[in-house]
């Protein structure tokens, strides 16, 4: 039986918030993560990577049952500590912290997917037109045949995520999300169905953006 864990990067400055910890603002009283966390109930062990110093804080704020760890600077060290400390998965979902409507069923569905080929990813497809600029011109249209955009939670089998680090670590690379680190190592990486409700708040007029839906 596959053993799943749950590990949330969350350790950010939130500096494109002015400061403000985006996994913590509040929507309909509740922080996001909680919102991002009830798409996993029942499914996987929760770790949660936090801003070095913070654990308690945290702890006290969510009052949820988790692991929480110092996180590092950039995204793949927190997703690397709080790998290590999970209670040795099989399997592992990552979520954005600042993600709060996953869904279930996109959940499930990257859920499969990573059982069956050993990573997995939901997106949409690029649906706009694309440019390319330079100096705030356009100096050609990019072609959107293929292209998507990346949400999580991503899956991936515990075993090549590690050895992803691994090799990391020797090479130097610097990745965005697991997926890059397995592309990178040479894995494959099948890609689901999104959720366009999936949505990350990184700045002021995101999250401005997602009250709004929220209340309408």
């Amino acid at each position: 039986m596959p053993r799943w864990s749950l590990l949330i990067p969350a350790a950010g400055s939130g500096r494109r918030m002015g400061g403000r910890k985006k996994p913590l603002l509040r929507l309909d009283g509740r922080p996001l993560i909680a919102h991002a966390l009830e798409a996993f109930r029942g499914i996987a062990d929760v770790v949660i990577a936090v801003p070095p110093g913070e654990t308690g804080r945290w702890k006290k704020l969510l009052g949820i049952r988790a692991t929480f760890v110092e996180g590092g600077v950039r995204r793949q060290d927190s997703v690397e500590r709080a790998l290590v400390a999970a209670e040795e998965p099989t399997h592992v979902l990552v979520h954005d912290a600042a993600r709060p409507f996953p869904g279930r069923e996109t959940v499930k569905r990257v859920m499969a997917a990573t059982l069956k080929i050993g990573a997995a990813i939901p997106g949409l497809a690029v649906a706009d037109t694309l440019k390319r600029v330079k100096d705030g011109l356009v100096t050609d249209t990019v072609s959107r045949e293929g292209l998507w955009r990346v949400q999580t939670p991503q899956g991936a089998r515990a075993d090549w995520l590690r050895e992803g680090f691994a090799r990391a670590a020797r090479e130097g690379w610097e990745v965005t999300d697991e997926a890059m680190l397995l592309e990178k190592a040479g894995r494959p990486v099948a890609v689901v169905e999104g959720d366009p409700r999936n949505v990350k708040v990184t700045t002021p007029a995101d999250w401005k953006l997602l009250k709004t839906r929220a209340r309408g």
